[in-house]
């Protein structure tokens, strides 16, 4: 397959950058794995060093690849998290960004823990309750649970083996962590309880009421963002 590249329109530069990324993915680079040079790329693409260096700096502007002084850059990889941590230093409202991203959370997550559930091990819920309990413990101290409800959020949805969802969650607590940056820790141990809640019902085998308390916690958390007008299940008799 050639990853030759037509010169062609205002938006060469843009081209040449997407091309470059998807010759280095296909290209079977793992994390951390150093580039080829820049001569290298350039001779495989066809254009000059000087065009593989813009493209590089593009590249390295989202994330993909990073720089190493003295060394060849590296690659990273498609993160969406990267991508976010970039793109919140140019919002001007990241409050309303979290919202946003809550609001889709709220759909993806409750629309898809009935597919979940079936894949869930005995091992995945004794962890996913033991960060519940942890949750709870740190919240009654008012002490930040949020590390914990990014590893009980991703663990719940981890069997669905999804690399784009689970890198779209990180997103969301990269946003939150911005949004809340000034503010103090309030956080509320009945919000915390919610997730214990989840497991009892998938532990019962009881999916719908698990979905029913899923919901139930995205409204405790809505608290916190009460001009949202989120679509609900929570009013489904269980």
């Amino acid at each position: 397959m050639s990853d030759k590249i037509e010169i062609t329109g205002s938006d060469l530069s843009d081209a040449l950058a997407r091309r470059l990324a998807q010759h280095l993915q296909r290209s079977g680079l793992e994390i951390g794995d150093p580039l080829p040079t820049e001569a290298e790329l350039g001779a495989v693409l066809e254009v000059g060093r000087q065009r593989i260096r813009e493209a590089l700096s593009v590249l390295e502007a989202f994330g993909i690849v990073a720089s190493r002084q003295g060394a060849r850059r590296v690659w990273r990889g498609f993160r969406a998290a990267d991508l976010a941590t970039r793109w919140i230093g140019f919002v001007d409202d990241p409050e309303a960004a979290t919202r946003e991203l809550l609001e889709v959370r709220h759909a993806l997550e409750t629309s898809l823990l009935p597919l979940v559930i079936p894949r869930l091990q005995p091992s995945d819920l004794t962890r996913l309750r033991l960060l519940s309990e942890e949750m709870v413990e740190r919240a009654l101290r008012n002490e930040s649970f949020a590390e914990l409800d990014q590893q009980f959020h991703r663990g719940l949805l981890a069997p669905m083996r999804n690399a784009f969802m689970d890198q779209f969650l990180q997103s969301f607590w990269v946003v939150f962590a911005a949004a809340r940056r000034e503010e103090p820790v309030e956080e509320d141990p009945a919000i915390a309880a919610m997730h214990g809640r989840i497991i009892d019902a998938i532990e019962a085998g009881d999916t719908r009421r698990a979905v029913h308390e899923l919901d139930a916690h995205f409204y405790g958390v809505r608290n916190r963002y009460p001009d949202i007008d989120f679509g609900t299940t929570a009013a489904l008799p269980v």
